[in-house]
């Protein structure tokens, strides 16, 4: 299978005729669907051993990026760091205006491999929701945490919905049960931005995040998702 993309106008460069690649993802695998891609490839670990092992691993590592120590893995490095703006050298780490995050970026491995992708042009698809970064306001983190009853942002394109019709919507969608939670308060609703309050009622769990919009005259559905999970701790 290879990556696919296609072009789009630069808004970054000054040259009107200049394009950027976007891409679209085959699939979304959450750490259910690895484990059972392991087990497809022959492990002779259990379900069990690999699902101990793995979140074992997790938690060693958050574990220790959170101690101030970087992680070095075949796939991605991990190290803190702290976002925000300090007013002189003698200011200080305050909570209000500064983020405590993690750094990632490309593994050895990865990165190695990436250089050997096949990749495919395609033609722009038909028009949808385009997700590029949720924001948990109340943590200050980007696509990983949820604050039930806090404050959310969405960042992407194709985004303004219309909340007249009842299909269209922000959703959580519950990566184990399929539940769904609709957002039903939104502050700010544009094509490039939704600011809105996340849903009291979600309990711990990972989530899909998803923007919904009907177009047309026949309001057909086309559904938005944020490639990685978010997680109410």
């Amino acid at each position: 299978m290879s990556i696919r993309y296609y072009l789009q106008p630069n808004p970054i460069t000054p040259d009107p005729n200049d394009q950027s690649a976007r891409v679209l993802t085959n699939q979304t695998f959450s750490v259910d669907d690895l484990i059972k891609l392991m087990l497809r490839r022959g492990s002779t670990l259990t379900e069990a051993d690999i699902r101990a092992t793995l979140f074992l691993l997790f938690r060693v590592v958050v574990d220790e990026v959170r101690e101030g120590n970087s992680v070095l893995l075949p796939i991605c490095n991990i190290r803190p760091g702290i976002t925000g703006v300090f007013t002189s050298a003698t200011d200080s780490y305050d909570s209000s205006r500064h983020t405590i995050k993690a750094s990632i970026s490309a593994g050895n491995e990865l990165y190695a491999s990436m250089q050997t992708a096949q990749v495919e042009k395609v033609l722009q698809p038909m028009p949808s929701p385009y997700l590029l970064e949720f924001t948990d306001v109340v943590t200050g983190a980007t696509n990983s945490k949820l604050s039930p009853g806090g404050i959310g942002q969405i960042v992407g394109e194709e985004l303004k919905f219309n909340p007249a019709n009842v299909t269209d919507g922000i959703y959580f969608v519950a990566l184990g049960d399929g539940s769904e939670a609709k957002v039903s308060v939104i502050a700010n609703r544009t094509e490039g931005k939704l600011v809105f309050s996340i849903p009291a009622s979600l309990p711990k769990g990972s989530y899909r995040l998803e923007v919904r919009r009907a177009y047309g005259v026949a309001l057909t559905l086309r559904t938005g998702t944020l490639i990685d999970p978010l997680i109410v701790t």
